[in-house]
C-alpha cells in the first residue's frame, strides 16, 4: 500500500505556497492535538473519574489503558481507510467520530459505557497519528521534512505535558467531563481549516480487500492482553487460572496474527519492515523511550495525589516542567540534525534520560519541588526522542511506502505504552509491599513505644496512632520504591544509549554529519 496512491505527492516550494501551509498545519495540529489531549488529560484525575463512575482509582486507570490499546488499533486501520476514502475525507471522518465519542463520554453513566466511549476515541485518535504525519510529509517541501517531523512530534507530545494540568484544573474547579466539552469546538475548527486548506483527494483506484482475518486476530488479542495487564496484579498474575487462560488466548491470537500478516498480500501491518536494521532497532529504542515516559507520566501524578495529598490540578502541574524544556528542544532538532549524526543524537537522548532518573529524588517532606530538576532534564530527553529516531526508522523506507511504514512503527510504539504503564506500576506496587514488610519487621520496638507514648500525650487514641504509623510507613515505602524504579529506568536508558551507537546506522541520505 503506497502513500502515493492515497495522498497527493510531496510538493515543491513553488507548487504549494507557504500561506497554504499555515491553515493546513494549524488544522492538522488541532486535530492531532485534540486526539492526544482526550487521552492524556485524564492522567492526573483518576480519583475524580472513579468518583463519577462509582468505581476504584485502579479501575479508573482503565480509561487510559483502553484508550491506548484502541489508539494503537486505529493506527493499524489508517492505511486501508485512507485508500478507501482519501486522506482528506478520512481526516474529516476521524474528527467527526472523535466529536461523537466525546459526546458519548459526557453522557456515559457507568464505567462500561465510558470504556466504550474511550475505545472509540482511541480508534479515531489513533487514525490521526500516522494520517497527520503522512499529510505533513507529503505536503511540506522536501527540504523541510525534518521540520515536518519536529512539528508532528511536538503536536503529539504537548497535550501529554499540558493536558493533565488542564484536566486537573477542570476537575478541581468544574467537572472533569469538561475536558470533552473543550475538545468538541476545537475539533470543529480543525475540520473547517483542513476543509479549506486541502484539495479533494478522492482515490482513483479501489482499495485492496480488507484484512478481515488480521483484524479478527489482532483486536481480541489486544483486548485479551490488556485484560492481563490491567487485572494481572489484582488476580495474582499467573497463579490465577483466569489470568493464565486469558494470557494464553492473547498469546495464541497475537502469534497467529504475526504469522498471518507475513503472508497476507495486503496486511494491516507490514511486519517485514522489522527485519531492516534501522527500522527494527530504531523502533525498539523509540518504544523504550516512549513507554518509560508514558509510564512515569502516569505514576507521578498518582503518587502526588495519593501520598502527598495534592489535588488533580497539582498532580497535572507536576508534568508541566517537562514542557518547559521539551518544546524548545524539539524545535531545535531540525538544526541539530544538520550538525550531528542522527545516531549520536539518539544516544545522547538516552544519556540525558538516564541523567534525569539518576538526578530524581522524591521526598514527601519537600513535596513537588523535589521533582522539578529531574523533570526539566527529562523534558530535554523527551524533546530529543522523536526526530532522530523517527528519521532513522524511516530512513530505509521508499517514499511510496511511507504511509504503511508510519502505520507499522506508530502502532508498535503506541502499543508499548501500555507495557510501560503496567510494568512500572506493578514494579512500584510490589516493591512497596516488600519494602513495607521489611520496614515493619526491622522497626525498633523501643522507638515505636516512645513515639506511641509521645502521641498519646497529645491526645491521640490508640487506633489513630496505629493508623497514622501505618500511613507514614506506607508513604515511606512507596517513595523508596519509586526511587528504586528510577534507578532501574536509568540503567535501561544507559543500555539504550550504548545500543544506539552500536546497532544503528546513520542514514546515507541524512543531512547530518556521519
Amino acid at each position: 500500500m503506497s502513500a502515493s496512491s492515497i495522498a497527493p505527492a510531496a510538493t515543491s516550494d513553488t507548487e504549494k505556497p507557504k500561506a497554504a501551509l499555515i491553515p493546513l498545519t494549524i488544522g492538522l495540529g488541532l486535530g492531532l492535538g485534540m486526539g492526544s489531549f482526550t487521552g492524556g488529560a485524564l492522567q492526573s484525575i483518576y480519583p475524580y473519574v472513579a468518583g463519577t463512575l462509582a468505581t476504584s482509582s485502579d479501575h479508573a486507570l482503565w480509561t487510559l489503558t483502553y484508550f491506548l490499546v484502541h489508539w494503537a488499533l486505529g493506527i493499524a486501520l489508517m492505511p486501508w481507510f485512507a485508500r478507501k476514502f482519501g486522506l482528506k475525507r478520512l481526516f474529516i471522518l476521524a474528527m467527526t467520530v472523535l466529536i461523537a465519542s466525546c459526546f458519548m463520554a459526557i453522557l456515559a453513566p457507568s464505567l462500561t459505557l465510558m470504556l466504550i466511549a474511550r475505545s472509540i476515541q482511541g480508534i479515531s485518535a489513533g487514525i490521526l497519528v500516522p494520517l497527520v504525519q503522512t499529510l505533513l510529509l507529503t505536503n511540506y517541501p522536501k527540504r523541510h521534512q525534518t521540520l515536518a517531523v519536529a512539528l508532528w512530534s511536538n503536536i503529539m507530545l504537548v497535550p501529554f505535558f499540558l493536558g493533565p494540568a488542564l484536566g486537573g484544573w477542570l476537575a478541581t474547579n468544574f467537572s472533569w467531563l469538561d475536558i470533552f466539552w473543550l475538545a468538541i469546538p476545537l475539533c470543529a475548527v480543525s475540520i473547517a481549516l483542513v476543509q479549506i486548506a486541502l484539495p479533494a483527494d478522492r482515490p482513483t483506484t479501489a482499495p485492496p480487500k480488507f484484512d478481515t482475518v488480521g483484524l479478527a486476530l489482532l483486536w481480541p488479542g489486544m483486548i485479551a492482553l490488556q485484560i492481563v495487564l490491567d487485572q494481572g496484579e489484582q488476580y495474582g498474575w499467573f497463579r490465577s487460572v483466569f489470568i493464565s487462560h486469558v494470557a494464553l488466548i492473547a498469546a495464541t491470537l497475537l502469534v497467529l496474527f504475526v504469522i498471518w500478516e507475513l503472508f497476507e498480500p495486503a496486511p494491516l501491518l507490514q511486519l517485514r519492515y522489522l527485519a531492516r536494521r534501522n527500522f527494527g532497532f530504531g523502533l525498539l529504542l523509540l518504544c523504550l523511550g516512549w513507554s518509560i515516559f508514558v509510564g512515569w507520566s502516569s505514576i507521578l501524578p498518582l503518587w502526588s495525589e495519593t501520598d502527598l495529598g495534592f489535588n488533580g490540578w497539582w498532580g497535572g502541574v507536576l508534568l508541566v516542567p517537562l514542557a518547559a524544556t521539551a518544546i524548545p528542544m524539539a524545535a531545535m532538532m531540525s538544526r541539530l540534525t544538520r550538525l550531528f549524526s542522527l545516531r549520536l543524537l539518539a544516544s545522547a537522548c538516552f544519556i540525558i534520560y538516564a541523567g534525569a532518573y539518576i538526578l530524581a529524588f522524591f521526598d514527601p517532606a519537600v513535596g513537588l519541588n523535589a521533582t522539578i530538576p529531574s523533570e526539566l532534564v527529562q523534558g530535554i530527553a523527551v524533546g530529543m526522542l522523536f526526530v532522530p529516531l523517527t528519521m532513522i526508522v524511516m530512513s530505509d523506507v521508499p517514499p511510496s511506502e511511507i504511509a504503511l511504514a508510519s502505520t507499522t512503527s506508530n502502532f508498535i510504539r503506541v502499543s508499548s505504552a501500555n507495557l510501560g504503564v503496567t510494568l512500572l506500576t506493578t514494579l512500584w506496587q510490589r516493591q512497596t509491599a516488600h519494602i513495607e514488610d521489611n520496614m515493619t519487621a526491622d522497626m525498633p520496638h523501643n522507638a515505636v513505644a516512645s513515639w506511641t507514648a509521645a502521641m498519646k500525650t497529645k491526645g491521640m487514641s490508640h487506633d489513630s496512632i496505629i493508623a497514622t504509623l501505618a500511613h507514614n510507613l506506607h508513604i515511606a515505602a512507596e517513595t523508596w520504591s519509586l526511587d528504586n524504579a528510577l534507578r532501574l529506568s536509568a540503567y535501561l536508558c544507559i543500555a539504550a544509549a550504548i545500543m544506539a551507537l552500536i546497532l544503528l546506522r546513520t542514514p546515507q541520505n541524512a543531512a547530518a554529519k556521519p
